[in-house]
């Protein structure tokens, strides 16, 4: 009946992530005091565990990579009629501008170049972190502990 936003899908991912991340620290744990206390029945079992662990947290990971770019990628295309009724207005402008006198091939272009030197670009909305709502940050999710520890378990 209602579907879940993209932001909600998102939020959701990362609550997974930062499950799987704990569940496999936990495992990590167990094993590294198994080995230290040479207790060599319990290593092989935990082995398998930390295995599984790491295998759930990649995909939870991966997970909210998805979900994280489907949010961008819907508010992408939230605002593509936008820009559709952007590239009529410089079409017109563009033909306003011909009508006036003026022979520049693309006036529009270098009105829109002179807007961008004004600091009206992608990078500097990136920089202001102006377009992170809804609780989506603009970075795309990590995972530290599998990046330091991926595959510490293997013998």
């Amino acid at each position: 009946m209602f579907e879940k936003s993209a932001a909600d899908r998102y939020l959701a991912a990362v609550k997974v992530l930062t499950k799987a991340e704990a569940a496999h620290r936990k495992n990590l744990d167990l094993l590294y005091q198994a080995m230290d206390a040479k207790q060599a029945h319990q290593v092989t079992p935990l082995r398998r565990d930390c295995e599984r662990s790491e295998r759930a947290l990649q995909d939870a990971l991966q997970a909210a990579h998805d979900a994280h770019r489907a949010y961008w990628t819907q508010r992408r295309d939230a605002i593509r009629d936008e820009l559709d009724r952007a590239a009529l207005v410089i079409a017109e402008f563009d033909a306003f501008a011909l009508l006036a006198g003026d022979r520049a091939p693309h006036p529009a272009l270098r009105y829109l170049q002179g807007r961008a030197l004004e600091g009206r670009t992608a990078a500097n909305l990136l920089d202001q972190d102006v377009l992170a709502t809804h609780g989506v940050p603009q970075e795309a999710p990590d995972s530290a502990l599998l990046e330091d520890e991926r595959g510490a378990w293997r013998p």
